[in-house]
């Protein structure tokens, strides 16, 4: 298999180095700028891109899957769980007869040793562990346990919510490796870590044949998966750092998809008959945020009046050309407990009357700080031009990101527009950051303290029946609309070129962020 391997990959290599004016049926070739790969250690990699590659290569647990428009946990290498009275404890039972790439039995131990493995090692990705299940170095041993060669148990420190509990375990850091190939390569105790950099030991579709930085990275399909086999046999990543240099090659067709490619360029490739563009929602927002105890903005008429003054439309369509979705609530769509409603729209009559009643007649001068990227300056602009149709004078700041967010954090803006990336597809993360002020985090730097909406969060997010969460999701988006700091502006979309040969690749994508299953995509 090894000999069949690298055969496989000289061939590949060689084609695409010389070009050519189709891409193997079975062979997926993407044109990506390859730099922001770092590792595919399951329990090290973090960036979003590496990371969907490296999913590709390890089973789970628990993994996403977008049903409905909707992302949520499903069974991977746990067949079923059982959640204790308490709402501490689950114990996950693993399916029997899963192989790892190299014809090895996945077992309980394995699962034990990958759960344990990031926080042994107090990897970037060990934060969702530590932070939020209390599961650090000196109680690991305790929180996380094998029952016996097919049972794990992992007890947390909170009931939460079981969407939240297999969302954040749904997570690339708990990619199961195979804990023998794994130590037979440990150096100075690294856990196999140097050796898993550019190697792969796990039990998902694809294996890493070979990673020859800055110029390709090809996977082929696991002849041991337990699942269906995919219907590409193979994967691989071009490095092709320029998106200009992308769209060609995707014109040309020496590639069947163009990762990096800029609004403008996606709108110049389009234009050949080959060439579809793929969207899909983010999992970040934009948004505009007041300081709920600067001056005129602690006002909550002051700030309903800011939210009316703005035209959302044309920030969508005119500075982000539709690649952005109007999105006004913390819920992004796609997630259990978005809600479709967008109530707020430019009218500036309605913004003059609500800062008439607040006792500003003739408006009021605010500074509205943001950072030095040419959109978050269009964005400023724009709102700048909304605001003084009502009346409001804002004067624009430019800082550089470190020095905005150091002011921002330290609750030192009266106007700021900035974004949010979620970690984990619940609408708690979502939740605790824009609208409890006891997390430390949005609401905290826009000196929001509402007791009411931190309750609600704190409600959802341990409250175990869906159908009672969701509604109380829903109560706190209304009371935020229209209550809360923020004027949200958009969720941003994904967006890629492809060739029109490809094809699922919008289904494959959708909750890309999150995920992204390759198994899904054919030519």
């Amino acid at each position: 298999m090894k000999r069949s391997f690298i055969l496989i990959s000289l061939m590949v290599l060689l084609v695409a180095a010389m070009g050519f004016a189709a891409t193997p049926k079975d062979t997926l070739v993407i044109g990506a700028n390859t730099g922001i790969f770092i590792t595919m250690d399951p329990a090290v990699a973090y960036e979003v891109f590496p990371n969907k590659i490296v999913a590709a290569i390890y089973a789970q647990l628990v993994k996403l899957e977008a049903i409905d428009g909707v992302i949520v946990p499903v069974p991977d290498i746990a067949e079923s769980w059982e959640i204790s009275d308490d709402g501490l404890t689950y114990t996950f039972n693993i399916r029997k007869g899963v192989k790892f790439s190299n014809g090895d039995a996945l077992t309980a131990e394995d699962v034990l040793f990958s759960l344990k493995r990031p926080v042994v090692l107090e990897s970037v990705s060990a934060w969702f562990l530590v932070d939020i299940f209390g599961i650090n170095k000196d109680n690991v041993d305790e929180k996380i346990k094998q029952i016996d060669d097919y049972t794990v148990s992992i007890t947390l420190n909170a009931p939460y919510a079981e969407n939240i509990t297999l969302g954040i375990l749904s997570n690339m850091f708990t990619g199961i490796v195979n804990k023998d190939v794994v130590l037979e390569h440990e150096v100075d105790g690294d856990l196999g870590g140097a050796w898993l950099t550019d190697h792969s030991a796990g039990a998902g579709p694809y294996v890493l044949v070979q990673w020859e930085r800055n110029n390709v990275i090809l996977l082929e399909a696991n002849p041991n998966y337990y699942g269906e086999q995919p219907p590409l046999k193979r994967i691989m990543i071009r490095d092709i750092p320029e998106a200009s240099n992308q769209r060609l090659l995707l014109e040309r067709g020496d590639i069947d998809v163009a990762w990096d490619l800029t609004p403008q360029l996606l709108e110049e490739a389009k234009r050949n008959p080959d060439i579809v563009e793929v969207k899909v929602p983010g999992h970040s927002n934009e948004y505009l945020a007041m300081n709920a105890t600067w001056g005129p903005l602690a006002n909550p008429k002051v700030r309903e009046a800011v939210r009316f003054s703005i035209n959302y439309e044309e920030i969508v369509e005119d500075i982000m050309l539709n690649n952005a979705l109007l999105v006004q609530g913390f819920i992004n769509k796609g997630y259990f407990g978005y809600v479709e409603e967008n109530p707020f729209y430019q009218d500036i009559e309605k913004a003059k009357a609500l800062l008439a009643e607040a006792g500003y007649p003739d408006g009021f001068e605010v500074e509205l700080l943001t950072s030095n990227t040419d959109t978050r300056k269009a964005e400023a602009e724009k709102i700048q031009a909304d605001l003084a149709l009502s009346g409001i004078k804002a004067n624009i700041v430019i800082m550089q990101s470190s020095q905005m967010y150091a002011k921002y954090r330290a609750q030192g803006h009266q106007m700021i527009i900035a974004g949010w990336g979620n970690d984990y597809p619940d609408p708690d993360n979502l939740a605790m950051a824009h609208a409890n002020y006891r997390a430390k985090q949005l609401a905290w730097r826009n000196a929001w303290f509402d007791d009411y909406a931190a309750t609600l969060c704190e409600w959802g997010q341990i409250e175990p029946n869906p159908d009672k969460r969701e509604q109380i999701y829903k109560d706190l988006t209304e009371y935020w609309f229209h209550n809360g700091p923020f004027a949200m502006l958009y969720q941003t979309v994904e967006f890629w070129g492809i060739r029109k040969e490809v094809k699922n690749f919008e289904e494959a994508a959708f909750g890309y962020g999150m995920l992204f299953d390759f198994t899904k995509v054919s030519k």
